[in-house]
């Protein structure tokens, strides 16, 4: 009986898990008022919370997820972006609560996403393919109206971040590769001028003006290891540096009434969250937040306190308010709304490992309860510059339900993350890629050398790129494993790149390598032209709809391994993209999981 025959048996110990709601990206549209995303239904909604209260109302109850809100406390409105089976295609809404929901974007196969928001929360700005399917135009739409027009034309991998106070200037980040940027001037009449023309390379991690409009805040990591939050004068281009650690700052926002910055800073994984003047002058105030991660700030419109979703690796994401004195409270808590006891949940031992360089790498070892040896999930993530985070979406869910069924899990940041500095994030690039493959090997030693571990039945498993990490592994490294699993992952890096969205070739190629130049090296690294050195069992999961890794990645190397008589399983979801957005999915998908693990590690407990 295959895995695929018994899912039913793992779908209530994975509801426990992938079934918990949570409340995020928080926005104020009133003194008293924050909307928020809400996923209690199963596909992320819009709601409103009453802070006073603690009443919370529900704006959006579409079957279609909505990726993306922006709310304004001075005129009330909200606008989101939603789409259409996971293919990531969003189309723009708005409304204000109490009122109805006004489409602003009728092109159903092109992505619109919404950057910035006027101060009077009546005009908006966002980044459009709909004129040329390989690039971005940043198009101005009136909330009233629905009137558009074009700010920018033809700007390659563009977002708009922030409207000046007259409305006649907008920032707008442009990438000019997958780790390299600028911050564009732009005008309503079309001028442009960059504002950060640089040598080197500068991750731009946001930006906006400041309350004058004669300067911009800005997150860069331009001339240092590490993103630092600094001031640009516009007319003198001069930079002042207001607050920098050994660690990226990863979000910031201005009060209104322009005296205070919120920061979070990306602390081996986890945020730390400061308030400080302006000024840069002062100690910070901390924020007392539980050990996870902020999503982003939005501030009450008196200035007076500082709301952001916060999750840890244990609980969903709630809404937070600060106070200026650092103290913070939970408003709003999905968990709350619910009668679903929390499951058991595990703490993970941040650990160091040496590599085949002598290099130390970062890992969060998932330990389950009771005697070993246990075996073992290898977990990658995917981007590849991302990193793995202390919270609880996307991966918690994933690492508690699995650890809870009794396996340990290793969760990595091999070479080439972000979030340890600007050389560690490129010591993947191109015809170093399977140097971060190596680096998987090296976890595999690190694990065999302890005693409590079964260095026998150990696993692999990643999504998006980290899918290409686990194919990999697998045809590169083939006496370490037991079973791998493989969502909406790479095979073939030169089929990938000829089929992904046209607006994301470019900036793939970047990190990848270019198919014109570099055609020899991505065929040597594919898994797809390794498929003979795949040895054990594979499942593999994909979306339909996928925009970024194309199907036929999926297909084509369970075709590969069928036509082996190697034992494969596949699973396809129709009404998905690069992500499993509907919980019916989501349980699904990792039910199915826990029984192909269960049986290809040979696990007797938790189920």
């Amino acid at each position: 009986m295959s895995a695929l025959d018994r899912v039913g048996a793992f779908m209530a110990r994975a509801e426990q898990y992938f079934s918990r709601p949570s409340f995020s990206a928080p926005t104020f549209i009133a003194t008293d008022a924050i909307a928020f995303l809400d996923d209690r239904n199963g596909t992320t909604q819009v709601s409103v919370l009453t802070v006073s209260s603690g009443e919370i109302g529900v704006l959006t109850s579409y079957e279609e997820r909505v990726l993306t809100l922006k709310g304004s406390s001075r005129s009330g409105r909200v606008l989101f972006g939603m789409d259409l089976g996971g293919n990531e295609r969003q189309q723009l809404w708005t409304m204000q609560p109490g009122g109805e929901p006004l489409r602003l974007t009728h092109a159903d196969n092109s992505i619109h996403e919404p950057g910035a928001m006027s101060k009077d929360g009546d005009y908006v700005l966002y980044r459009s393919n709909a004129r040329d399917e390989s690039t971005f135009d940043v198009v101005g739409v009136s909330l009233e109206g629905g009137e558009t027009e074009i700010w920018l034309k033809d700007g390659g991998q563009v977002s708009p971040a922030d409207i000046h106070p007259d409305g006649t200037q907008a920032l707008v980040i442009k990438l000019n590769g997958n780790m390299d940027g600028d911050v564009l001037l732009v005008t309503r009449s079309g001028d442009v001028t960059n504002l950060t023309a640089h040598e080197g390379e500068q991750w731009v991690f946001g930006t906006s003006f400041d309350s004058r409009g004669t300067g911009v805040w800005l997150l860069t990591n331009l001339g240092r290891e590490f993103v630092a939050l600094v001031h640009l004068d516009i007319a003198s281009r001069e930079y002042r540096v207001v607050f920098e650690t050994d660690w990226d700052i990863e979000h910031f926002k201005v009060s209104p009434d322009g005296s205070r910055i919120a920061l979070s800073i990306n602390e081996d994984g986890a945020s730390r969250a400061v308030i400080v003047p302006v000024t840069g002058t002062g100690a910070p105030v901390p924020v007392d937040v539980p050990r996870g991660a902020i999503d982003q700030f939005t501030w009450s419109p008196d200035s007076s306190t500082i709301a952001f979703g916060l999750s840890t690796v244990s609980q969903p994401s709630v809404i937070m308010v600060a106070s200026l004195d650092g103290s913070a409270r939970i408003v709003a808590n999905a968990s709350t709304e619910t009668v679903v006891e929390p499951p058991a949940t595990f703490e993970p031992e941040t650990i160091r490992y040496r590599t085949f360089d002598n290099r130390e790498i970062p890992a969060f070892f998932f330990r389950p309860r009771g005697e070993g040896p246990f075996p073992v999930l290898v977990d990658i993530h995917g981007g590849p510059e991302s990193q793995r985070r202390l919270n609880y979406a996307p991966s918690g869910p994933v690492l508690q339900y699995l650890t809870s069924l009794g396996m340990a899990v290793l969760s990595l940041n091999v070479r080439g993350s972000t979030g340890y500095g600007k050389e560690y994030s490129h010591l993947d690039d191109k015809a170093k890629r399977l140097d971060s493959v190596k680096d998987v090997e090296y976890a595999v030693r690190w694990l065999r050398s302890r005693d409590e571990i079964d260095g026998d039945r150990i696993a692999v498993y990643g999504r998006s790129y980290g899918g290409f990490m686990t194919l990999a592994s697998l045809v590169f490294y083939p006496d370490l494993w037991a079973a791998g699993v493989d969502m909406v992952g790479i095979a073939n890096f030169v089929s990938f790149l000829e089929r992904t969205g046209p607006w994301r070739r470019a900036h793939r190629e970047a990190e990848y390598g270019e198919l014109a130049n570099d055609r020899e090296m991505l065929e040597q690294i594919s898994p797809l032209n390794h498929i003979d050195n795949i040895v054990v069992p594979l499942l593999v999961v994909h979306g339909r709809n996928d925009p970024r890794v194309p199907l036929f990645e999926a297909e084509q190397i369970v075709e590969a391994l069928k036509a082996r008589g190697q034992e494969v399983e596949l699973r396809i979801y129709d009404n998905e993209g690069h992500a499993l957005s509907r919980r019916p999915n989501v349980l699904d998908a990792f039910a199915l999981m826990g029984a192909f693990l269960t049986e290809h590690l040979q696990l007797t407990r938790g189920q």
